[in-house]
């Protein structure tokens, strides 16, 4: 007779089940951004992870030209002093400006691309996000000249129709323990940053008012800095 101690064998139901939770999803939502919503989560990048450097070169700005002025409150007859703080100035705003800039220049950039749909999935460890590019929509007057006809289907010799195939969804994967992430919220949407360089805006338009619990819930647990 062979005698097996119960307590020494793994329990195969229990891990059995707790890798299907692991695998099950939280959360899922399918949203998209418009341009305003995404102007706002470039906004909050800018001013939560500012570099350095830009501080930098703010206070340069500023010593120099203080530097500048009290020069020429001693030397009010030397022109190049006023030269040189006027050159600061415009440096200043210049620089102060150049978020703006930048966050118009992507906008403008974005107006003209094919609209995304985006759909995120998310695990106890990790959060998948699709990337669907939807066709763009083609002005009226473009349609009836018949110009789509080579956006939409090819032909062949004998004049049978290929519809082009649907672009596959680009997928990107974040692991909560090993990726860099940080979250946070307003009126708005919800954020998330990856890495401190890109950020992903979750509108909470797109999701209703439980999803919003359990996505505020979880992704602030699991990107927690002492987590």
């Amino acid at each position: 007779m062979i005698i097996i101690n119960n307590g020494l064998l793994p329990d195969l139901k229990k891990e059995e089940l707790e890798k299907k939770a692991k695998n099950e999803p939280i959360a899922s939502f399918t949203y998209d951004n418009s341009l305003e919503e995404t102007d706002a989560a470039m906004k909050m990048f800018q001013k939560n992870f500012s570099s350095k450097r830009g501080i930098m070169f703010t206070v340069a700005y500023l010593l120099i030209m203080a530097g500048g002025i009290v020069a020429t409150v001693f030397n009010p007859t030397n022109v190049i002093l006023y030269i040189a703080v006027a050159c600061c100035l415009f440096g200043l705003i210049y620089h102060l400006t150049s978020k703006y800039r930048v966050r118009k220049s992507i906008i403008k950039t974005l107006s003209k691309m094919n609209p995304e749909d985006y759909h995120c999935t998310i695990y106890k460890n990790k959060l998948e996000i699709e990337t669907i590019i939807k066709p763009k929509e083609i002005p009226e007057a473009e349609e009836k000249s018949g110009d789509i006809a080579e956006n939409n289907s090819e032909e062949k010799a004998d004049g049978e129709e290929i519809e082009l195939k649907e672009p596959t969804p680009i997928k990107s994967v974040f692991r909560f323990k090993d990726d860099l992430l940080d979250f946070s919220e307003d009126n708005i949407s919800f954020y998330l940053v990856y890495n401190r360089q890109q950020i992903y805006c979750f509108p909470k338009r797109c999701l209703s008012e439980d999803v919003q619990n359990t996505v505020r819930d979880h992704l602030t647990k699991m990107t927690e800095k002492d987590f």
